[in-house]
């Protein structure tokens, strides 16, 4: 799951210096450290405690990007913090506290604080701090496996990154004639896209649950084409023929258009959640696609996953040996087709081993959840689950989706599972723009993104998210429980005239009701 280089639009309008550093340590930082400046925007980098995947204390790294005005006004100060959880990337070069050269991340996020948009639009989407961790695995623990869609542990991770990097800011911004104070009436927002996307929700999820709403001033979130629902997105790969939501995609059953992701998942899974931790990596993935050398590349942390892509096509074309690994053209053709030059599609059936295979295959295992699996299968069913944010919980923060329904990497399905999940709040708490994009995952992130920084239309979801919050961050409502007692809604969240005639599942008092 990753963005398309579609930077070139940012880039030509900066001028970047860059100050090299040394390496982080394995310390928190007592200062924030410098690492560029591009027009009014400066770079930090800070190191900050934590917990990694095993529970042990660990030291992660972030980035914080501070609108710096040129010409500091008296009343000019920080209006929003946004907390940015990053894409997927495979390679560390491309972490938002990177010193060689660029990412992509930075490409962004330098461009974001003191963003001047049209008048009326709120000042606090763009005069603003912006703090973007870089992820256990990658950065200061670049060393250690990346937990990928762990989502509790990132969104802690997450979390703690910027409860340190704002004290660090808010201490220095006393001393300094650079940084700007924080507003007494700063606001904080939760924004990603892909991983980052199911992240920034995990991170939302994780605010409310921890109490700490008001501590962070947060208001709510804007989430782009995040996998939030693993099962959804594992059964689309297997089931979809290019037509679901409505609309043609060139994607066909038994097809991952970006091949990388399986390992990325079935990898971080293995080593994080306690039910697979018994199993290899060996029980799920195939010994073919194993043999190819990708977890090898994925520990590496030197090939983007386009690298990856291409080196999978080099295989595809010309084959493997190396070693003890021998495998012809034709067996690699088993294993990947190519749509294009240096682009390869992976075959499902081949890259699972055939016990997971099957198991993913049959819908009627995903009735019910197993509570205590009993073997490789049940355990990855029980981990996607538990790695999941449709349900279990209830938001008291607004969110503002974007999802293409054209997106073939991490499909729509997966705002419609949590919607789903949260038929009643339906335009009160959240909602969905589908129609932002028509096209697939990469460009549909350009265009999530590139709209964040280029358009005023971002300023009224920002605005709409902040109007749902009274200081408590829960609104206060009558009780009408006795008036809704007979209310009912279909699966789509239509509210009904009447009870329902016909056969079917409905929504009656917040709860699904079977008529025979």
């Amino acid at each position: 799951m990753k963005r398309v280089i579609l930077w070139v639009l940012v880039a030509a309008t900066l001028i970047c210096s860059t100050t090299v550093v040394t390496a982080q340590t394995a310390e928190p930082s007592q200062t924030l450290t410098k690492i560029a400046e591009v027009n009014e925007c400066t770079v930090y980098k800070f190191n900050y405690p934590s917990v990694n995947a095993a529970g042990e204390e660990t030291v992660l790294s972030s980035a914080l990007f501070a609108w710096t005005p040129a010409e500091r006004q008296e009343d000019d100060g920080i209006e929003s913090l946004h907390i940015y959880s990053h894409i997927t990337i495979t390679a560390d070069k491309e972490r938002p506290t990177t010193t060689e050269g660029t990412s992509n991340d930075q490409l962004l996020l330098e461009v974001l604080p003191g963003r001047k948009y049209s008048s009326g639009e709120a000042n606090y989407v763009s005069r603003c701090i912006v703090i973007a961790p870089d992820y256990e695995g990658y950065g200061a623990t670049k060393d250690q496996p990346h937990p990928y869609l762990s989502q509790r542990v990132t969104a802690q991770q997450v979390i703690d990154a910027v409860r340190y990097g704002l004290g660090l800011y808010k201490k220095e911004a006393e001393e300094s004639t650079t940084l700007l104070p924080l507003k007494s009436d700063w606001r904080s927002f939760s924004i990603g896209y892909s991983q980052g996307g199911a992240v920034s929700l995990a991170v939302h999820r994780e605010i409310e649950e921890q109490g700490l709403a008001d501590e962070l001033h947060f208001q709510g979130s804007i989430c782009g084409d995040g996998p939030y629902d693993l099962v959804a997105t594992m059964r689309y790969y297997i089931e979809d023929d290019g037509t679901s939501y409505g609309v043609e995609t060139s994607h066909r059953k038994g097809k991952a258009t970006l091949p990388v992701v399986l390992p990325l998942i079935l990898k971080g899974l293995c080593e994080t959640h306690p039910a697979m931790k018994p199993y290899g990596i060996e029980s799920y993935l195939s010994q073919e696609l194993l043999d190819t050398g990708v977890l090898k590349w994925i520990d590496d942390k030197t090939y983007t996953t386009n690298d990856i892509s291409k080196l999978w096509y080099d295989q595809l074309q010309n084959g493997i040996d190396d070693g003890d690994r021998h495998y012809t053209p034709e067996q690699m053709a088993d294993l990947f087709d190519s749509p294009s030059s240096d682009k390869v599609w992976g075959k499902i059936d081949k890259m699972f081993t055939p016990e997971i295979y099957e198991y993913m295959s049959d819908a009627s295992h995903f009735d019910a959840v197993p509570e205590e699996p009993a073997n490789a299968a049940e355990a990855l069913h029980r981990a996607l689950v538990d790695n999941s944010v449709i349900t279990d919980w209830e938001p008291q923060h607004r969110i503002q989706f974007f999802h293409s329904k054209a997106d073939v990497i991490v499909p729509y399905g997966n705002y419609l599972s949590f919607r789903d999940a949260h038929l009643l709040d339906e335009d009160s708490m959240y909602r969905v723009d589908d129609t932002f994009s028509a096209s697939d995952h990469f460009i549909a992130g350009a265009t999530f993104l590139m709209t964040l920084l280029a358009a005023k239309s971002y300023g009224s979801c920002f605005n709409w998210i902040c109007e749902g919050n009274t200081p408590t961050g829960i609104d206060e409502m009558a009780d009408v429980r006795d008036q809704m007692a007979d209310v009912w809604y279909d699966l789509s969240g239509r509210r009904l005239s009447a009870k329902p005639a016909q056969k079917g599942i409905y929504i009656r008092d917040g709860t699904k009701v079977v008529i025979k």
